[in-house]
């Protein structure tokens, strides 16, 4: 019964390599730490790359999705593969989250403001005023009137008032949320993917120009160009970090941009320049989450 089994197990490996090999893949993937080296868009569509035209990447559309998403992971940047999914004919290499937008992402960036209607004292006014004949009776009317209108319509305005601040307040938000999201690539086939590029070196190569998957240590941490510098107190730099350590570590840097998402975190970017180098680190809520180098 056991040999049966085994015999089993291996025909349905050999008919069905997607759902025996996708497993490897993943537990390969999962958890690694990469450079990136082109910039990522913040949003869970990320970087589409079809591998069944003769170039896989769309500039056009890749150019859009930039801008009308920003940037979340920078070119340089080390990331996390924090998914890696393979489905029939794609791959979803996902990095620091995937990107934002995914199921229970708020991306509406309106709130809308609350409108009084007309009371019941109002219309009662209106009706009093069309059968009152008593032309100082209706003045009286239409005096109380006309109080209870504007200061309804006033109401009425500085909700929408409110609601506009609400909304710009709202964009940042998201915004802010876009930056922190991480990103993904979309590896694409036509029909299926190829036997022979479902191992982690045919991957690693199709990835190639775009993410350096060399471990830390060996340069994932810094653009090639940048590797060699280990003598640079850059190259101590590490996740996790304080940005007082930092501080320590580089000196004073330069804040270039502080963002407070709507649950209280603070979002800040930094840069420093010395030693032939220009490094930005991003930090959330005083923790260094991820950094760049380049050379000057």
């Amino acid at each position: 019964m056991l040999q049966a089994l085994a015999r089993t197990v291996v025909l349905f490996c050999l008919s069905a390599p997607a759902l025996c090999q996708s497993p490897s893949l993943e537990q390969f993937f999962k958890g690694k730490e990469v450079m990136v080296k082109l910039d990522m868009p913040g949003t869970q569509r990320g970087v589409d790359l079809k591998f069944s035209d003769a170039s896989p990447m769309n500039w056009k559309e890749y150019s859009s999705r930039l801008k009308s998403s920003g940037v979340a992971i920078h070119k340089g940047d080390v990331s996390r593969i924090t998914n890696f999914v393979v489905k029939k004919d794609m791959i979803e290499l996902q990095l620091d989250g995937g990107g934002f937008g995914t199921f229970g992402d708020d991306s509406s960036t309106t709130v809308s403001p609350t409108y009084e209607g007309k009371t019941d004292y109002e219309r009662d006014l209106e009706r009093q005023i069309n059968v009152t004949n008593d032309p100082e009776q209706r003045r009286k009317l239409q005096r109380d009137l006309d109080r209870t209108r504007s200061n309804r319509e006033n109401r009425n305005a500085a909700n929408a008032s409110e609601a506009q601040i609400a909304s710009q307040m709202k964009a940042q938000q998201v915004a802010d949320k876009r930056l922190r999201g991480g990103s993904r690539f979309n590896l694409r086939w036509q029909g299926t993917i190829p036997s022979d590029l479902r191992n982690p070196e045919a991957v690693m190569a199709l990835m190639a120009d775009y993410l350096s998957f060399d471990g830390p240590g060996q340069g994932a941490s810094m653009p090639p160009e940048t590797a060699q510098k280990t003598d640079s107190p850059a190259a101590q730099l590490h996740r996790g970090m304080s940005i007082d350590e930092v501080a320590n570590l580089l000196g004073q840097g330069k804040l270039l941009s502080e963002s407070v998402s709507e649950d209280g975190m603070k979002t800040q970017v930094y840069q420093y320049v010395g030693g032939g180098m220009t490094t930005r680190v991003t930090c959330v809520d005083g923790v260094v989450v991820k950094y760049s180098m380049t050379s000057n």
